[in-house]
């Protein structure tokens, strides 16, 4: 079966599997799962742990040793193999397959591994432990679900925040909940169950978030303005402004070629079928208000950035900051919010 993150807690209140794989690239919610996950098996006898490290030299022999040995002292134990991404080999993808097939009843196999890509969620091994046991797949959390994720964890906390307090803070530790935990106890420690507002979030939290061109892309269809400003502020920190030079003309072509699709009465599943799924609502939204849009000004102002990205014309390289205001401008004007200069 598969069960989500925030449902494990639960699952395990009702029930022990036998097998576990946790995939995904989201660290806390990952460890907290596994967590879980290890305290029940304890609760249920499983007082052996033993931790496998299947990198690249890893000798998948121990699963089947472990497939067909009884513990010492008749101790149950837990497997908990870690593995970098999916990716298992032949030689580990026959190890599981053969201990899934010949399951011990005084093991419980634990597996944390990288993402699922689609081969790996169509490998039998896979389906097996869904079978036989449960997949939890870890997602990032969106915008709004890192919003709503903080709100639970400061009011189990113990703290009192308003609406504008739990955005404030959850904009500063986007895509890093490690440091939304950290930054939830240092409130817990400072305030206490007093009220909270977003003016008590600043004085104390430090900006910590993570973001990628992808976040930018996103941020732009959904004319997040505040989201835009504050994903290019992070990201130029970490002098990203090639890549971002070219998600930005990525963005930009594929817009085009998507109304262009919608003037010939051509269909852009073609298009679409290459997004994430959450960012084709976003993408068909953006075409309504794109189909007027100046084409020509905002290639041209593409290509400047280009060249401008390449330290080509106006003496860029000594003037670092007017790239990035020119990639904000772009970005809000795909956004459907132009920049107003004062006359």
């Amino acid at each position: 079966m598969q069960v989500r993150a925030e449902q494990i807690e639960e699952h395990l209140r009702l029930s022990l599997a036998p097998v576990y794989l946790i995939a995904g690239d989201e660290p806390l919610q990952v460890m907290e799962t596994a967590d879980a996950i290890r305290k029940a098996a304890q609760q249920q006898g499983f007082s052996e742990r033993e931790v496998l490290n299947a990198d690249a030299q890893f000798d998948w022999g121990v699963l089947y040793d472990a497939a067909g040995a009884l513990s010492l002292f008749a101790d149950r134990k837990l497997l908990d193999v870690r593995m970098p991404t999916c990716k298992a080999g032949q030689s580990g993808v026959k190890a599981m397959q053969h201990y899934l097939d010949f399951m011990p009843v005084d093991k419980l196999l634990l597996i944390q591994s990288g993402r699922l890509d689609k081969a790996c969620k169509s490998s039998a091994w896979v389906k097996k432990i869904e079978q036989q046991g449960v997949l939890v797949q870890v997602w990032d959390l969106s915008p709004a679900q890192t919003q709503a994720w903080i709100a639970r964890r400061m009011r189990a906390a113990g703290l009192q925040p308003d609406n504008e307090a739990v955005r404030y803070l959850a904009e500063r530790v986007e895509g890093n909940l490690l440091a939304a935990v950290q930054e939830i106890g240092k409130l817990v420690l400072l305030y206490g169950s007093q009220p909270l507002t977003a003016e008590s979030i600043m004085a104390v939290v430090a900006d910590s978030s993570r973001f990628s061109a992808f976040d930018l892309a996103d941020a732009i269809l959904s004319q997040d303005v505040r989201r835009i400003r504050h994903v290019m502020l992070v990201l130029q920190e970490e002098d990203t402004a090639a890549l971002l030079v070219w998600t930005l003309a990525d963005l930009l072509r594929q817009l085009y070629a998507a109304c262009g699709n919608i003037r010939n009465n051509l269909s852009i599943q073609p298009l679409l079928v290459r997004m994430p799924k959450p960012r084709q609502a976003m993408f068909q939204n953006a075409l309504r208000r794109m189909m007027a849009a100046d084409w020509p000004s905002l290639f041209a102002q593409a290509a400047q950035l280009d060249r401008h990205s390449k330290g080509v014309g106006q003496a860029v390289y000594r003037h670092p900051q007017r790239l990035w205001d020119e990639m904000l401008e772009l970005a809000l004007l795909l956004a459907g919010h132009p920049v107003i200069t004062p006359q």
